[in-house]
């Protein structure tokens, strides 16, 4: 089967969607000036791997590098409006705006021993670049993430700087102009602080391994192997979606660029099925937002909890393994019974490829540097040097793996431009980090995370399950208007000192928070996995944002359950681990029927009732509550399977 030919035929373009709705697109550059892009983009993407080899650079060296390579890709290939005439013409203030982040980024370099010694002893010319290198960071950032995140930032600078005349617990003493920027411009817990730094260290690896993989045919090796499990059964594309996506989003941190690799194949294959529009899209945004929870890469927002908890980044991935099967559990069997409700096809037999002639011989460039990805990472190597591990191996199999001159010359462009995107890759995530980091800072500075923190606990009246509440919600609303990192950052510096303080362990309130925040692409009123998916469909996005939250439900009740239980994140005993584990899995396949309103047949609405509550008590680590669990569902079998109360009419 050729898989190439298949894509072909279907009846949508990329180029048609609108994109720039939904996330910055970058210029159409002339070929002279793409070609200087990609040897910064290629320089900065050599330079991140020089460093994992050989360890980065002190502070004030390696994240100044690392964001003026990033803001000079930024100003000249992102306009500064989205949809202007001139939106692809580089204006003359946009050069202005490249030398001055490359001046004031050099200028932390040549003064780095300066500012380790003295971080209080400015100058006039440090206040100007400190006033500058704000004013490029909220710029770049608007460009590519929209106006919230830099309104939040700006918002965070002017409580510093007035926060003196606000009233009540919310007033701090105050601070000046000139301690304000000292602190962001030349401080190590400034714009060049931890948050910048994972990115500037940890992140741009994974980024340049994902889209190697990618460009050397691991998108094929993914739906190939996708088509061949779930493509016979029942509702077949939509289930090829859930395995493509989990599979996509081992080396994709971005739920959006998940929708759009997967969802050009999927979501016009589901529909010449059968499916709906609105249904077809929210099956991809389900499945695809899922991606950036699934190890053994997981979301940039993942490398930054490891960093902010001091644990290995293989702890992280270990812990968050359980609760992400769980998620793909629920989106397969919710796929699985909705497909049955609504007698949907599968995939025609001469669209199932061939294991042995179409699978086998290209799964192993893919599998072989993820296995020595997981081996390093898993046997206590740093993440930046496993990952490297893994780009080496891919790119040296790559390339010797050839017959002819022709194959290595074709494959060796295939290298390069993967260095060429990966190195634009790194830019967004840049962006978002070093803007992120502003927060971050004042939050620390100012006492105003402390204050939160203060507040919620007060607002939840000391209640563990008010407190994680209240910050499930500051996930879903934060991730309304930032991207999905970002809004993790902010949220663990509100809401996980709150769940700390009440005696949460310190991961698990991390790794509730994360998945509220990865959940948030997925949750109307915004939600930018949907967006996405609706325009490939051409569907209602408000319809299918809430047919998505369907799909997606059992990723809004396991985050409490491994909240309360820590065997879902691998701690305790095998025994203990294995039985909540795979009572878990039966309360998702139960919760996956419930919601979609199908089991045997038809599920009546008090039958729903039943199979939502035995959902809930499986989940819920515990004997007495697995029992009670198995106990409903039993019920529910046995009254379906034997027709004790069955009415025609179903739901």
């Amino acid at each position: 089967m050729d898989l190439e030919k298949a894509s072909k035929e279907l009846d949508i373009q990329v180029a048609e969607i609108p994109m720039d709705d939904f996330e910055a697109q970058p210029r159409k550059l002339s070929f002279r000036m793409d070609s200087l892009v990609g040897i910064i983009a290629i320089a900065l993407s050599l330079f991140q791997l020089y460093t994992s080899w050989v360890g980065p650079f002190d502070i004030f060296i390696q994240t100044p590098i690392h964001i003026g390579f990033a803001f000079v890709i930024v100003f000249i290939t992102y306009p500064i409006i989205r949809k202007s005439k001139k939106r692809d013409q580089i204006l003359w203030f946009e050069w202005v705006l490249v030398a001055a982040a490359l001046i004031s980024t050099i200028w932390v370099m040549i003064n780095s021993e300066r500012y380790i010694e003295d971080p209080r002893g400015s100058g006039t010319i440090d206040l100007i670049l400190g006033v500058v290198i704000i004013l490029l960071i909220l710029e770049a950032a608007r460009r590519i993430l929209g106006p919230v995140l830099p309104i939040i930032a700006t918002l965070t600078i002017l409580y510093a700087l007035l926060g003196q005349y606000l009233p009540g617990t919310w007033a701090h003493k105050g601070f000046s102009l000139r301690m304000t920027f000292e602190h962001l411009y030349m401080g190590t817990n400034g714009v060049w602080g931890l948050v910048t730094g994972i990115s500037a260290t940890i992140i741009p690896g994974f980024l340049i391994f994902g889209v190697l993989l990618e460009k050397t045919g691991g998108g094929k090796t993914f739906v190939g192997i996708a088509l061949r499990i779930a493509g016979r059964s029942h509702g077949g594309p939509g289930k090829v979606s859930c395995f493509s996506s989990a599979l996509f989003g081992t080396i994709s941190g971005s739920a959006v660029a998940n929708v759009v690799v997967d969802g050009v194949f999927n979501i016009p294959l589901m529909k010449r099925l059968g499916y709906k529009p609105e249904l077809a899209a929210a099956v991809e945004a389900t499945t695809s937002t899922g991606g950036q929870i699934m190890p053994p890469v997981m979301g940039a927002g993942a490398f930054i909890m490891a960093e902010l908890l001091g644990i290995p980044y293989s702890r992280v991935a270990i812990g968050a393994a359980i609760p992400a099967i769980l998620y793909y559990i629920g989106c397969f069997f919710a796929i699985h019974f909705e497909a049955q409700r609504l007698h949907l096809r599968p995939l025609p037999a001469e669209m199932i490829p061939s294991f042995r002639k179409d699978i086998l011989p290209h799964s192993l460039p893919f599998f072989l540097p993820v296995v020595v990805l997981v081996y390093f990472l898993s046997t206590g190597y740093s993440p930046s040097l496993s990952v490297l591990y893994s780009i080496v191996i891919s790119t040296v199999w790559h390339l010797v793996t050839v017959r002819n001159v022709e194959t290595w010359k074709v494959r060796l462009k295939q290298i390069i431009k993967s260095l060429d995107d990966g190195g634009r890759a790194v830019v967004m995530v840049a962006a978002l980090c070093v803007c992120a980091q502003i927060v971050v800072s004042m939050f620390n500075m100012t006492g105003l995370g402390v204050k939160f923190t203060e507040a919620i606990i007060e607002l939840s009246r000391g209640s563990m399950f008010l407190t994680l509440l209240f910050g499930m919600m500051i996930c879903l609303f934060l991730g309304m208007g930032i991207p999905t990192t970002a809004a993790y950052v902010l949220a663990a510096s509100v809401v996980a000192p709150s769940l700390v303080n009440l005696g949460a362990p310190a991961f698990s309130a991390h790794l509730f928070i994360f998945y509220f925040a990865i959940i948030s692409a997925i949750t109307p009123p915004v939600c930018g996995a949907v967006y996405v998916a609706s325009a490939i469909a051409r569907s209602n996005w408000w319809k299918t944002g809430w047919i998505a939250v369907r799909f997606g439900l059992s990723g809004f009740i396991v985050p409490f359950f491994f909240f309360y239980a820590p065997t879902l994140l691998l701690f305790g005993s095998p025994w203990w681990i294995i039985l909540n584990s795979v009572a878990a899995a039966i309360g998702v396949y139960t919760l996956s029927a419930g919601a979609m309103g199908f089991f045997l047949r038809p599920l009546s609405w008090i039958e729903r009732i039943i199979m939502i509550i035995a959902a809930i008590l499986l989940i819920d680590p515990g004997i007495l509550t697995d029992i009670i669990g198995l106990v409903l569902l039993g019920t529910v079998y046995l009254n379906q399977k034997l027709n004790f109360f069955y009415s025609p009419k179903g739901r």
